[in-house]
């Protein structure tokens, strides 16, 4: 049963991954910015810190700019610098102050908070 669903699944998420990376690579979308974020250790008072690595893969375009990410509730006990990331309002964070994110540039940072924040690109636009 879990086999099949897993495999159902995989079904179902299959053809828009393959559409915004295979069928259309020329294309400005948000799948061209990979977001990745695992546990690095703790900070003060043994709350957990994460690591964030940014990477623009958007090949086809000089740079993207006006990068927005889902940052729903985002909280960090430890400092981020904001020209790097910055929450704008409750459920939405820009990169770079909305400046030129280069094609193969590679942004990280740090933040520290009970559970991890599901980070995910919202909209940019490309040069």
């Amino acid at each position: 049963m879990a086999k099949s669903y897993f495999c159902l699944m995989i079904l179902l998420l299959l053809p828009s991954y393959i559409s915004s990376w295979i069928i259309s690579p020329n294309e400005c979308n948000p799948g061209c910015i990979r977001i990745i974020q695992w546990p690095s250790g703790y900070a003060g008072l043994h709350i957990p810190k994460y690591t964030v690595q940014i990477t623009n893969e958007a090949w086809h375009s000089k740079g993207v700019y006006n990068v927005e990410i889902a940052c729903p509730a985002f909280a960090s006990t430890t400092l981020i610098n904001p020209a790097i990331f910055r929450r704008i309002d409750l459920v939405h964070c820009v990169l770079k102050n909305g400046r030129i994110f280069n094609t193969g540039e590679v942004i990280t940072f740090e933040y520290s908070n009970i559970l991890p924040y599901p980070l995910a690109i919202v909209s940019m636009k490309c040069l």
